[in-house]
């Protein structure tokens, strides 16, 4: 029979417990953003934000199930599901970026309502300042949050392929039949 070579990431991890890994972290991230976002909704807030935070807890609700999923069929070596995990990954990305965008989008535009709201009617400038000056960290977290998920999750759709591909060899090579006989 045929070795498979197993496949790294990180110069000597295993893409298997890269998987398993990746996929809990989803699990485990995803649950909370959703809870943490569940709980932001029932504050009462702007209208634009209200969506744009619906959205989100929607995606990351929609995070955990992928990754509980992917969690099981990396643990129990199933290829069709590691399959399902990866395309749902590839799914997600997208769908996340697109809905990050949004959301960035609503921030921005609705920054000087922030700002307005932060000042009520003082007039001094230094309180002016530091709304402004907050409302701007706050763009820049926002920004720099999207950015470093949306990295992460590209970074585990690569991980979750190689599994792919790695125990797609091994069903490939389980089948192989070696012809001692053959001269």
């Amino acid at each position: 029979m045929s070795t498979v070579r197993t496949r790294t990431f990180c110069c000597c991890i295993p893409v298997r417990a890269g998987a398993i890994l990746i996929s809990l972290l989803g699990f485990l991230g995803g649950g909370t953003i959703t809870a943490v976002g569940i709980i932001s909704l029932i504050k009462p807030s702007n209208g634009g934000n209200k969506t744009s935070l619906i959205i989100q807890v929607c995606v990351y609700a929609l995070l955990a199930i992928l990754s509980l999923f992917g969690l099981i069929g990396a643990i129990a070596k199933k290829l069709g599901m590691v399959r399902i995990y990866f395309g749902s990954l590839m799914f997600h990305l997208f769908f996340s970026i697109g809905c990050g965008i949004y959301a960035i989008y609503n921030t921005f535009k609705d920054s000087p309502n922030y700002v307005r709201e932060c000042v009520s009617g003082s007039l001094d400038p230094s309180v002016f300042k530091t709304c402004k000056d907050g409302s701007t960290l706050m763009k820049a977290l926002m920004i720099g949050v999207f950015v470093i998920a949306w990295l992460l999750e590209i970074w585990a759709c690569v991980i979750v392929q190689g599994y792919s591909q790695q125990l797609n060899e091994e069903a490939r090579n389980k089948n192989l039949v070696k012809d001692t006989e053959a001269w």
